[in-house]
């Protein structure tokens, strides 16, 4: 099948499912959306790049957190149950006339090795654990929540938050930059 699906939100919250569902671990919605975005910061400031589809992806600041609403709405049925199966998109194939339904994949190598980064550093977390770390003083989040108004995030707010944790994370575990 022709791939038009680049690295996106949905793909990552799709490889995150799968890295749950290997190690029999359950993933809720709000777990979902704060490691997707924890992902995005971290491929910011490690890769230098964002992974999110301009197309569609926008982070916004809402009361619990940091959301991107394609996350959001495609796993919102689930509530607060364990998710249990990736999401889908739909896609129009103008030569076919119809619609195709696409599994959103990660298939960059480098973005796969943040996420599995991600994964191991905050699997064992509660969602409320989440909440806490990403409404933190100083946190993106903190920086442009507005209630009732699901305020931009910018990237350079995630970028230069993440790029400080990497190298706070590095000088703690005695990687002393130079």
């Amino acid at each position: 099948m022709w791939h038009i699906m680049k690295t996106n939100a949905l793909s990552i919250a799709n490889y995150f499912i799968e890295l749950a569902r290997k190690e029999g671990v359950s993933i809720t919605h709000l777990g979902l959306m704060k490691r997707v975005y924890i992902a995005y910061g971290f491929c910011l400031a490690i890769l230098g790049r964002s992974v999110l589809d301009e197309r569609f992806d926008r982070v916004e600041a809402w009361k619990y957190g940091p959301v991107i609403p394609s996350v959001y709405h495609s796993f919102k049925q689930y509530k607060d149950k364990p998710i249990t199966e990736k999401t889908v998109v739909m896609t129009w194939d103008s030569d076919k006339g119809k619609a195709e339904y696409e599994t959103p994949e990660l298939e960059d190598t480098d973005v796969k090795k943040v996420v599995r980064m991600v994964w191991e550093r905050y699997k064992g977390m509660s969602d409320n654990e989440m909440v806490t770390l990403t409404h933190r003083k100083g946190t993106p989040w903190s920086l442009c929540y507005v209630p009732n108004m699901n305020a931009a995030i910018p990237d350079s707010f995630t970028k230069l938050f993440y790029e400080k944790l990497v190298s706070n994370i590095l000088r703690t575990n005695g990687h002393e930059e130079n």
